[in-house]
Parts: C-alpha cells; structure tokens; sequence
C-alpha cells in the first residue's frame, strides 16, 4: 500500500509507516510471549520448543473467537524445525493417526514487536529442508478436520488465522524451505510481514497448495528469494492481496491453478515472469501495480487461460504482457520497453444492454490505519458500561482482551478522541440477532478503526468520518450499514447484510458474505470491492426458501473484482431459483467466477428492475466459460 501520513490526525496509511510499528501490548492484554515459555531470541539457541510450547498451550481455548496472540519481542529466534498452528506434536499417538484433526486447530496468531527486529530464522542447512521436491515449511496454520489423519491440515476449518508484525527468514542451505504454508477459511491474514531466504535457499515464499486456499487476506507482505514467490492450488476459493513487493524470486513470481485472486498494489522486478496459470478456471485481478522485468525480454509477464481484470498497472521488460499457455499465444502485446495498461480483460463479457461492457473506474481511497506507540494504550473495561464511560472519557486507543466477551445491554456509542479499538480479539457482545452492537457517530477523530476484533451485532455508521473494520467479524441478522456521509472501510471480514445508504462510500477488500435469503449485500450509494466470496443456502421449497441473493444496487454505482459465487448442495434442485446479481437503477461493474457442482449453479445472473419482480435479463446460458471477466449494466 501507499503510504499516507496525516500527522495533527495521526493517521498512517500502512506501507513504511506500518512496517516500523513497534507493538507491545500492555501488560494486562493478554498476549502470551514467547521468552516466558524460555524462548531466547539471540539467534544462536534453539527455541523451537519453547515456541511450539506457546503455541500449544494457548491454541485450544476459544479458537473460534479469542485465542491469545503469541508475542515476540524484538530478537532472532532460531529454529531447527516447523512452528506449526497444532497441538499435541510430541505425543506418539498423532503419528498413529489417534488425535482428533492431527492436532491442528484454528485461531494461530502470532505477532511480533517488529516487523524488521522480530525474526523466526531457520538454522542453515537445517534437517529436512535440503530437498526441493519434497518441500518443508517452517511456518505454518492448518484446517481442523474430524479425519485424525488429517497430518497436512488442510480443510475448510482454518478460522482466523493470523501472522502479524514479523520476519520470516528461512536462512541458507535450505532449498526445500517454505517460508510460511498458509491457509485460511472465511478470514486470516498474513500482514506486515517479510518472507525471505539466503542465495539458492527457499523453495516458496508463500504456499496455499491444501486444500482450501481462502478467502483470507494478505497485506503488506514482502517476499524476497525463493524459486517461487507464492504458489496456489485448488479451485476453492480466493485469496485478496494488497501491497505485495517481490524481489529475486528464481522461477516465477506467482504460480497459480485455479484459485480466484484479487491483487493491487503488487510491486514486482525479477529476472523471471511474474504470474502463470494453465487453468481455464481461474481468475486474476490485478490492480494498480507495477511489474518490473530484468533480462526478461523473451518472455511473457502472465500466462494464463483464465479471466484477467488489468487496471492502471505497468509492465516493463517483457517481451509481452500476457500470453495463453497453449502455444505461448500473445494476448496483450507490449509497446515498447514499458507498457501502461489503463483497462484490459480478458475473458467473456457483457453488457445488458448488449453494448460493450466497460468499466467503472471508480476512484479508491486507501485504508485509514492508527498506529499507537507502546504506553498509549487504554486496557478495556470488562463490561459494556465501563467501556462506554472509558471512551467518553477520552480513551484513544483500547486495547480489547482476548477470551471473555464484553456483554453490551445497548449499542456502544464510538464518538469523542477515540482512534483505534486492536483486539487481542476482543470480543463484543450484545444480546439478540437484530440488535446494533456499534454505532459511529460524529468525533474528533477523522477515522475510527477496529482491528481483529469479533463483533455480535450489527455497526452503524451514522457519522461523516470513516470507520474501518481490519480483520474481524460482524455477526447478526444486521451487519454493517452505511447511513451517514462518511466512508466504510472493510478489510478481511466475516459478515453478511451490508447496506449502503445513498450518501455513503464503502471500501472493501476480501468481504466474506453467507448464507440466508436476505441479499448479502445491498448498494444504494458508491461500492468498491475487491475480492468476494459468497456462500448460498441450498434452496428449500417446502420453506419457501429461494436461495441467496448476492448483491442488490438499489441505486449508485457498485464495481465489483474478483468475485466467487459458490452455491451448495449436490442436486438441481438445491440451485437458487433467485439471481445472483440485480441492478434496479444505477451502475454495476462485476467481475466474477462460478464454483461448486455445475447444477447447483445461479440459473440467473442478473435481474433488472426492481429485486421482486424485475426482469432477469442475463441466464447463466449466456456466460460462456466459468464467469464473466465483466458484466456491466447502467439503468
């Protein structure tokens, strides 16, 4: 990301600014720190076990809410062996195949003091790391499964991962090292983070090879080394990524086979092309970004046989931008030695009014972020009330505990100085599936950000100043509404029952939205988003029940990139008899991807007119392949 610094306000945009954090969380934040476990962190001792140790004894207590981070103070911790999201590794019983899901959990955090003083390095030529075809990682969160052999972690119960505020070095000597194998379900996160390996050493930077890679979230990450930057597998489901820098990566930047991917703000230079796909299933998006080749005037920048969304991004060095792999075909040619490609899809598109389906081009701010210095925090009281008096008081920034939930009896009011409310993922609570568990309302603070933090009940934004959610989860028959004139950020989140009023901006990367017959997401002022993923109910006739609707725009306009839409059930008649999308009046811009089994699949893909009664305009008949590279429609 950019960077932004107001400084009366205090606000940082992420990018530099966010990579000098120094994070200590105060004393009674419940944070677990790895030294009071016997981690050392001077480079030379093995502190393998005592990490593990931390790991272990935290992982399992509230996992799909509130574990403790494990904290690493500034140092170099040397390890000979894998840190892993799993409980019970030294038990006899897990080789056996006796432990439930193989010990793995949700809910791994780990967060350093630093970005660039806390490293978890791997001792040179370490054990079982010296063998590039049978790769080994060193970091690593897994899936819970109730198969006891489950030994890879891999599955769709990866809750709420996360890798915060450190460096990850996998030394020399080590060319079957992975940096950090990664998979999330629904949100996680790697961020601010640095992946890095010595010359001839690291096998990927970033693995999503399991089953299933996402939806998460990875921001401000840079991967220096290794023979690939990021590889993904699977077709199930999506990663977003924001703020990616690669450097020196010896065979391809970012090899992918069916995953849908969002990428912006991706700074890439190397000697070897920087994405390649040989699957018709895919999809990229890739915004905003700057791809730098070196010796590479021979080869093409991206290979692929999926959708392609180009925004505003430039490529320099390459004898092409894109090609199809079958035959090394040019699809996008490259003018001279840089190329700046304004707009460009490749893929199927379409226009409901049958003419040619162009973009909206809308414009993006970039994510307001508080960064308070150690000692400025204010530790949250345990109960609704005492919160409340806390920020009226004027409390800045509240450090939220993990574990026990704050019961809210009304909706907590966000207003006066308060700036930043960072979970050790706190927990807020209040009673009832329709009640409002936040409101933001008017302060002096131009932004007020929420960081992994589990939210039960619905946020209103009834302010003219920004709120953002980072990596959390709004849960409730309401979720987030937009009704004031300020701006919506969401970044990483699990929720559905968006409403957009008319005088509102709402921001989104990596929106997780389920189940239900309400729609997911409703627009009636300005909606970017940028990476989503939809989950539908199976449609139930004897209820009444028609499946769920995606995204309604009521009015104003929406652009959407990198969508997923991934329908349930097994038989025809569990496909939503209801569209995907609809546009009663306004503006949409749509790019997306089909997934789950084919009968399943949306019949109706969008519907003019009002959501009741429109006119459904474009079947499914009429996408060719697996998705739109751009559906558009004005009224």
């Amino acid at each position: 990301m950019r960077t932004c610094l107001l400084l009366l306000a205090g606000i940082v945009c992420l990018a530099a600014a966010d990579q000098n954090w120094h994070f200590v969380p105060p004393a009674e934040g419940g944070a677990v720190n790895v030294k009071d476990y016997g981690a050392v962190g001077d480079g030379k001792t093995d502190d393998t076990d005592a990490i593990m140790k931390a790991i272990k004894d935290n992982i399992d207590k509230s996992r799909y809410r509130s574990n403790a981070w494990i904290y690493f103070p500034k140092g170099t911790y040397l390890v000979s062996g894998p840190i892993e999201g799993r409980v019970d590794t030294h038990k006899p019983e897990l080789a056996q195949g006796k432990i439930w899901s193989a010990g793995w959990r949700s809910m791994m955090l780990l967060i350093g003091e630093s970005r660039t003083e806390s490293i978890i390095k791997l001792k040179d030529q370490a054990e079982g790391y010296g063998d590039p075809k049978k790769p080994k990682w060193v970091v690593a969160c897994g899936s819970e499964g109730d198969n006891r052999k489950n030994f890879a972690g891999g599955g769709n119960r990866a809750f709420r991962h996360g890798i915060v505020n450190l460096t990850v070095d996998v030394g020399a000597g080590n060319p079957g090292a992975i940096g950090v194998d990664f998979i999330a379900s629904n949100r996680g996160t790697i961020d601010n983070v640095t992946i890095k390996s010595g010359p001839d050493s690291g096998a990927t930077g970033i693995a999503m090879t399991r089953h299933w890679p996402g939806p998460a979230m990875i921001v401000d990450v840079t991967i220096d080394g290794f023979n690939k930057g990021m590889q993904l597998a699977h077709y199930q489901y999506g990663m977003t990524f924001e703020g990616i820098t690669m450097r020196n990566q010896r065979s391809i930047g970012v090899r992918n086979n069916q995953n849908v991917l969002a990428m912006r703000h991706v700074d890439f230079e190397g000697s070897v092309p920087f994405y390649f796909s040989d699957s018709g299933h895919n999809l990229l998006s890739l915004l905003d970004s700057k791809i730098v080749g070196i010796g590479t005037s021979d080869k093409a920048a991206i290979t692929t046989q999926g959708l392609l969304n180009l925004r505003r991004t430039s490529f320099t060095g390459f004898a092409s931008v894109a090609n199809h792999p079958k035959g090394n075909r040019v699809m996008i040619k490259a003018e001279g030695d840089t190329t700046m490609i304004d707009s460009y899809d490749i893929g199927f598109k379409i226009d409901a009014k049958g003419g040619d389906a162009k973009p909206l081009n809308l414009p993006i701010d970039e994510i307001p972020l508080f960064r308070p210095k150690p000692g400025e925090w204010t530790v949250a009281a345990a109960t609704g009330a005492e919160l409340q008096a806390q920020i009226d008081a004027g409390a800045e920034y509240i450090y939220v505990p993990p574990l026990k939930a704050i019961q809210l009896t009304e909706p907590l009011i966000l207003r006066n100085k308060l700036k930043l409310m960072f979970g050790g993922n706190g927990h807020l609570k209040v009673e009832g599936d329709n009640k409002i568990a936040l409101r933001v309302e008017n302060g002096d603070s131009p932004a007020v950000v929420l960081e992994h933090m589990y939210v039960d009940g619905g946020i209103d934004n009834v302010s003219d100043r920004s709120f953002v959610l980072r990596h959390g989860d709004i849960h409730g028959a309401t979720g987030y509404r937009g009704l004031g004139k300020g701006k919506g950020f969401i970044m990483d989140v699990i929720g559905k029952g968006y409403e957009i009023g008319p005088d509102h901006t709402f921001f989104a990367w990596q929106l997780n939205a389920e189940f239900g017959n309400a729609p997911l997401f409703t627009n009636s002022g300005t909606s970017w988003i940028f990476g989503f993923k939809m989950e539908s109910s199976t449609r139930n006739d004897k209820k009444g029940e028609k499946g769920t609707p995606s995204l309604v725009n009521k009015s104003g306009q929406t652009e959407l990139f990198a969508g997923l839409l991934y329908t349930l059930g097994s038989q025809s008649h569990h496909a939503p008899v209801i569209p995907a999308f609809t546009n009663e009046s306004g503006k949409v811009a749509i790019s997306y991807r089909t997934n789950g089994i084919p009968k399943t699949y949306y019949s109706k893909i969008l519907r003019i007119g009002s959501f009741e009664n429109g006119e459904d305009l474009i079947p499914a008949n009429k996408i060719k392949g697996p998705g739109a590279a751009l559906l558009t429609d004005e009224r």
